[in-house]
């Protein structure tokens, strides 16, 4: 199974709503439509060729979407500020097999899906980076957990719309100490990962410098200042293999009254000598922190960890 990232925005006519069109009838759809004003195609062949009569070409995303996206794909789509996951199916149709006002929608192929709006606190950090990327539709590269994790959802939702997991901390936090470490940052996004750290160094005195969250110095996630008028920068690395972090690199953006903070998934990552003010952060000293304040979970990853190590 893959995840995609989805936008419907043909060039629709005034007063025809595609969006809205595809999710009453329970479709996902892409323009292209005028490929199909003369003739109706009668097998993908035909589909192909008609596109490159009108167009020159079939377009990447028209590709993707016939040839890339399987049944039971889990495909995102933001918007409104909502988040909506549907679930493909095998079935896609072509022009007037649409409907007898497709050229009007721009509608010229659209696949049979299941809709199901999903409340922003399941949407984890992965899927919200995803849905914001400019291309039509894209694969959002998410870990076996989380998909396993999205799969749980449309079984939950698909059931009660208005579903929410009761979270036990305790049992929570019980449950989190029999999972393995690499296995539970895993389970986190790289945003997770961030604000889990952001908030054990908030534990420690640092305050976080909310402007600089937006990759404008991208040697390091963001910066943090203390009381004393100090400076922190920190790096997070994460995912199935990160680049090592030697303190030796960071030696030269030390400064008499600035830090730096490391963290990575890799157990490895702090090769090399140590380095004054250069200050690893370790599996064991966060994990430890972390199941003493279970608070610093945000809601979506919390959730996402209860539903992972609790039969539902």
């Amino acid at each position: 199974m893959n995840t995609w990232k989805f936008t419907i925005k043909p060039a629709s006519e005034k007063g025809f709503n595609a969006f809205k069109f595809c999710k009453e009838n329970s479709y996902i759809g892409l323009g292209w439509s005028r490929a199909y004003a003369e003739e109706k195609p009668a097998n993908y062949d035909s589909v192909r060729a008609l596109l490159v009569k009108k167009y020159k070409k079939v377009p990447y995303q028209v590709i993707h979407f016939i040839d890339s996206v399987k049944e039971n794909d889990h495909l995102w789509i933001h918007k409104n500020g909502k988040y909506y996951l549907c679930i493909a199916g095998k079935d896609v149709l072509y022009g007037e097999d649409i409907s007898c006002d497709f050229l009007k929608y721009d509608l010229g192929h659209i696949r049979k899906v299941t809709w199901l709006e999903v409340p922003e606190i399941f949407v984890s950090g992965a899927i919200q980076r995803g849905v914001i990327a400019q291309r039509m539709i894209q694969k959002i590269k998410i870990s076996a957990i989380e998909q396993e994790y999205s799969s749980l959802l449309v079984k939950e939702l698909s059931k009660d719309i208005e579903w929410k997991p009761v979270i036990d901390d305790e049992k929570l936090k019980e449950n989190l100490k029999l999972i393995d470490i690499h296995q539970l940052f895993s389970m986190m996004s790289p945003d997770d990962l961030e604000d889990i750290v952001s908030f054990y160094l908030q534990s420690k005195g640092w305050r976080l410098t909310k402007s600089t969250c937006f990759r404008s110095k991208p040697f390091f996630e963001f910066s943090m200042l203390n009381i004393k008028n100090e400076t922190c920068y920190v790096q997070v690395k994460s995912g199935n293999n990160p680049n090592k972090l030697p303190p030796l690199d960071y030696k030269k953006h030390v400064t008499d009254d600035s830090f730096i903070y490391l963290f990575s998934t890799n157990r490895d990552a702090y090769c090399g000598e140590t380095v004054e003010r250069v200050i690893p952060i370790y599996h064991e000293q966060l994990v430890q922190w972390l199941l003493n304040n279970i608070w610093a979970l945000t809601l979506p990853l919390k959730t996402r960890l209860w539903l992972l190590t609790n039969e539902t």
